[in-house]
């Protein structure tokens, strides 16, 4: 389940934005414009479709062979994409 306030949330957080400010909070058309220039998404609606999308393959993990941290999207055992992270897991 999915909850389009956090969507928004983190729209606001991803242009620049804070959640916190009763303005930046209240001026849509605003988000969605910084939203379509950075991303080339035209809306939240948009963006909480592809992070729903996502989320299906998000995962973490740790190569067998060079003991490397790793986040990224990932199917069964194969990375579609990642990137090293310096933390444990």
């Amino acid at each position: 389940m999915y909850n389009m306030l956090d969507t928004y949330e983190l729209v606001l957080v991803l242009c620049g934005l804070n959640p916190n400010d009763d303005d930046d909070f209240n001026d849509s058309d605003k988000v969605d414009e910084i939203l379509y220039e950075k991303y080339g998404i035209e809306d939240t609606n948009g963006l909480n479709r592809l992070i729903k999308d996502l989320t299906h393959f998000v995962g973490v993990g740790q190569s067998s062979l060079t003991g490397k941290n790793y986040k990224g999207f990932c199917r069964k055992n194969e990375w579609l994409y990642k990137i090293e992270i310096e933390r444990k897991i």
